[in-house]
């Protein structure tokens, strides 16, 4: 059960990076004080800071997901 939502989430994940650009590139990871300045906001309520932290962690979930 639990392989098969692992193969669900990694084939929706590479799906959507497709959709959103190019399905071999993930976008550049942030710098230390990007990060902590998103973080902050993110913690604020800003959705749209929390939505950028998550795109650009994009290349750590796709390396925990290939592991497994």
């Amino acid at each position: 059960m639990l392989t098969t939502a692992m193969l669900l989430l990694k084939s929706s994940l590479f799906l959507s990076l497709h959709l959103s650009g190019s399905a071999s590139s993930f976008p550049k990871p942030l710098s230390a004080e990007e990060e902590q300045t998103y973080l902050a906001r993110s913690a604020q309520g800003d959705l749209d800071a929390r939505n950028v932290l998550v795109e650009r962690n994009m290349r750590l979930v796709a390396h925990i997901i290939n592991k497994s």
